[in-house]
């Protein structure tokens, strides 16, 4: 390994060392969060290191239980930067104060894992105790919910503290809201892809309105529609269960565990006297066909012609619409751009008796090749 490549390693080990102190030391600012992302999404080893780095957060915790955070952070902190203990954190001892506060010496010894894994392990610049103490105390009133949504054509890729990694599709909503013990995600509207990190002590849940799915370190992916609500695992398991109700009790529990290449399609209700939900399982599911939005691609085999236009109309601000309602039955297979309606209603003239009307950037018509408009 020459000098460059080592150089190279340091700097991604240091940047991962870098933003696992501002994520995990508590709510990042708007701007933080936004060069988190542009971060993790600059190098797929990006993502690897901050991994790497949260698995030694998590093994330096074992140690921050046995320290007294009273002597052995307020020590270590300033002998890093030749402060004394007095205006180590800039605001004449206010870390004393804090410890000296602190009942609960877990919460103490949370504190001292911070300060280890910035100052001794990872040989990182120490924050502001000023700013690492506000942060530490807005996180004891429990976690904050995020919201993200995504409007029309758009996707977006959401990098989180923990090292999962979410791809939220268009016209899709979420909220995130982690705690000590659960990762929760509550998916509102849409589809999104799941890249988890595994974390056994924290499950990381989502959560609809009719089931939730629970997954250690996996990749699934998960489509909810007015209709149903689709789950298929890409990597490792996950575990399908039923939602509870507003007052916590179900009528009739149900779970069910999807593995690689495994799909279950929920369908709102069956019409049964319990409500409970219709599950249809697929046991070799077409992952490149599943995910393909992933890519920008759309893959339609024997599709019928209005479900694709749905589909295309779900990603473009250019509506397709069928002059004739005959037309949604047409048979359609192939793989196509999602962001290109005109390509698509090209290639649908060479193939089928349509002819595509296009006016402007708004519309494309779409009609029988016989009909006169």
């Amino acid at each position: 390994m020459n000098n460059k490549t080592m150089d190279q390693e340091r700097s991604r080990h240091e940047k991962a060392a870098h933003w696992c102190i501002i994520m995990q030391s508590g709510v990042p600012t708007a701007a933080e969060k936004k060069g988190f992302a542009d971060w993790i999404n600059e190098n797929p080893l990006h993502l690897q290191e901050y991994r790497a780095v949260l698995s030694l957060w998590a093994e330096a915790a074992d140690y921050g239980a046995a320290l007294d955070p009273s002597s052995d952070v307020i020590r270590l902190y300033p002998a890093h930067n030749g402060a004394t203990a007095k205006d180590a954190d800039g605001h004449g001892g206010r870390l004393s104060g804090f410890f000296g506060a602190m009942k609960d010496r877990r919460m103490a010894a949370a504190f001292a894992v911070i300060m280890l894994v910035a100052v001794a392990v990872l040989s990182f610049p120490p924050l502001g105790g000023g700013v690492l103490v506000t942060q530490i105390a807005d996180n004891l009133f429990g976690p904050a919910v995020e919201s993200f949504q995504t409007r029309k054509g758009e996707s977006r890729m959401i990098a989180l503290d923990d090292g999962s990694v979410i791809e939220l599709n268009t016209l899709s909503k979420l909220e995130i809201r982690f705690s000590q013990h659960e990762r929760t995600i509550m998916m509102i509207e849409g589809e999104a892809y799941f890249d988890v990190a595994k974390d056994p002590q924290r499950p990381f849940v989502v959560r609809t309105d009719k089931a939730s799915v629970q997954a250690v370190g996996t990749e699934f992916n998960v489509r909810l529609s007015p209709d149903d609500l689709a789950v298929t695992v890409v990597e490792g398991k996950v575990m399908l269960r039923q939602t509870k109700a507003d007052d916590g009790t179900v009528a009739k529990a149900w779970e069910t565990s999807l593995s690689r290449n495994e799909q279950a399609v929920l369908s709102r209700f069956d019409g049964g006297a319990d409500n409970d939900p219709l599950i249809r399982r697929s046991d070799d599911v077409p992952l490149e066909k599943v995910v393909s939005w992933r890519q920008n691609k759309l893959i339609f085999e024997a599709a019928r012609l209005g479900d694709v236009v749905a589909d295309f109309n779900r990603y473009n601000t250019m509506e397709i619409i069928l002059a004739d309602e005959d037309l949604a039955d047409l048979s359609i297979s192939g793989v196509f751009d999602s962001r290109d309606p005109e390509a698509f209603s090209h290639t649908l003239e060479a193939f089928a008796p349509v002819e595509a009307l296009i006016f402007g950037r708004s519309r494309i018509l779409i009609k029988n090749i016989h009909d006169n408009i």
